[in-house]
């Protein structure tokens, strides 16, 4: 992404006002309190907003030039450390499981691809400040994951429409990134305040829904964005304001909702994604082909930013947990399941399923709202299917998992609902 002049906010549309009036402070159960103290934090620039990756920015450059070598981009990704060491991980992730592991990073970007290795250098880069620790983490992961999901589906739409595939990639990528930093703001508050409440995964996303326009637009001119990035940002749930840039703020709008349906419906198909996204039938296929290499993508980059001491379930956590965050009726069950890894697949065993998903024990842990690979066993043959992971919990000396279904394929929903069928 090149830099560019810096815009007018309040050519994006967007009013930046200070709150009028003070909230009285008590017993909540929301977050609504919270929305005017981010504003207002973020009109005295105090918000914590990570500085847009230099690094990747320059790789985006030299391979947008044409003239570049395979040196050339090692030196530049090598003035990053930690960027170069999740390349050399991302390299030897599930995406490239059947190949020989890589040691070098010139290995690596040439394993990776010159363009690829643009894209997955920025959401590294990004990713880093979506999954630090917190009492909200999970909120947070979760909306960088769909902010991953939606830029490879906007990178597969524009390629369909015959537009710049690259940029709308970042432009799926950036566009919500103003909810990232809502929910960051959100943890200074409760942190500096001593705030203790403890409140739902989509109470905390919803208040970070409705400030989110704004801030993103701050982060925009933070980051000396480009015209086209600043409309997307304003202008991605009203397409009609966009004007010039109705093509690209289309294709990040339809991604949006690509994204609704795929947290709601575990096997998507064409006709769900006609009803709830604006697709033509032509393209709603296409996507229903591409999205199991959606969810190959970032379980890869999911499971290169993830840290073996992680703690699944932090005791400083504020997000509310259900009993279960699989659909009921739950079956009882004994499967081996395989937890698919580039670092080494993990033997599990199966606890319980359910319709859109299954829970299973195993010696490991993994963030919440990561996407997974599992090969599920079967009578016949294992199932092999992705899935995000909706809870992590520990249980003696392994963890307890519940993970729900992603995007399987209607062959494979149809063996899934002859194995739910099967258990007694």
């Amino acid at each position: 992404m090149t830099a560019r002049e810096p815009i007018s906010l309040s050519s994006a549309q967007v009013a930046l006002r200070p709150p009028a009036t003070r909230v009285d402070f008590g017993p909540v159960t929301d977050a609504s309190d919270l929305i005017p103290r981010v504003i207002d934090m973020m009109n005295r620039n105090a918000l914590r907003i990570p500085p847009y990756p230099a690094v990747a920015v320059r790789l985006r450059r030299v391979i947008a030039r044409g003239d570049y070598g395979i040196g050339e981009l090692e030196r530049i990704a090598g003035e990053d450390q930690s960027l170069a060491a999740t390349l050399l991980r991302y390299a030897n992730s599930a995406v490239y499981r059947r190949v020989t592991p890589t040691t070098t990073l010139g290995a690596a970007i040439m394993r990776i691809g010159a363009t690829e290795v643009a894209r997955i250098a920025l959401a590294l880069s990004m990713g880093g400040f979506a999954v630090e620790g917190g009492p909200l983490a999970a909120v947070r992961f979760r909306v960088w994951r769909q902010a991953l999901v939606a830029a490879l589906c906007c990178r597969a739409l524009a390629y369909w429409r015959q537009t710049d595939a690259e940029e709308a990639y970042v432009c799926g990528l950036l566009h919500d990134f103003g909810r990232v930093v809502a929910v960051a703001g959100f943890e200074d508050i409760i942190g500096r305040t001593h705030d203790k409440r403890v409140l739902s995964e989509a109470i905390w996303a919803d208040a970070a829904e409705q400030v989110h326009l704004k801030i993103g637009l701050v982060t925009a001119q933070r980051w000396n964005l480009s015209p086209l990035l600043c409309s997307v940002i304003a202008n991605h749930h009203a397409p009609e304001r966009a004007a010039a840039h109705r093509p690209m703020v289309d294709i990040v709008a339809a991604a949006d909702k690509l994204v609704e349906v795929l947290e709601k419906v575990p096997h998507p198909n064409t006709s769900d994604l006609m009803k709830m996204a604006p697709l033509r039938a032509d393209e709603a296929e296409y996507m229903v082909t591409i999205l199991s290499t959606v969810a190959a993508s970032v379980s890869a980059i999911d499971e290169t930013t993830a840290t073996p001491e992680m703690d699944p379930a932090p005791s400083t956590s504020q997000v509310s947990r259900p009993p279960t965050a699989l659909a009921p009726p739950h079956k009882a069950v004994e499967l081996n399941v395989g937890l698919l890894r580039s670092s080494g697949n993990v033997a599990c065993r199966g606890t319980y399923l359910s319709r859109d998903g299954i829970a299973f024990v195993g010696k490991i842990k993994i963030r919440e709202n990561s996407m997974i690979r599992l090969a599920v066993e079967t009578p016949k043959q294992p199932l092999d299917v992705w899935a995000v992971v909706a809870r992590c919990e520990p249980e003696g000396d392994a963890s307890r998992i519940e993970a729900r279904l992603f995007a399987v394929p209607p062959e494979l929903q149809a063996a899934w609902n002859r194995l739910y069928a099967s258990v007694g």
